[in-house]
């Protein structure tokens, strides 16, 4: 793995292999993180993009998950 950027709002490494699941990505972000001393984030948005037996990693932290319901539809929510 070669950490190529680094940083508050993102992230972008170079795997030598292919990565399929974006569990083992997220790992590699983790890892890459804290070994830049930095904490990892508590969500992650992924784009992996394959090349030559490789894979690109981009990643940045995710938006905090909002729910929000239209007043008229309150009643259909009990």
């Amino acid at each position: 793995m070669e950490i190529q950027v680094i940083g508050e709002g993102c992230v972008a490494i170079s795997v030598h292999t292919a990565i399929e699941a974006p569990g083992t990505a997220a790992g590699l972000v983790r890892t890459a993180l804290k070994l830049c001393g930095r904490e990892p984030w508590e969500r992650t948005e992924l784009e992996l993009f394959r090349s030559g037996g490789g894979t690109l990693i981009l990643a940045r932290p995710a938006p905090e998950l909002r729910v929000e319901i239209a007043d008229w539809a309150l009643p259909l929510f009990g």
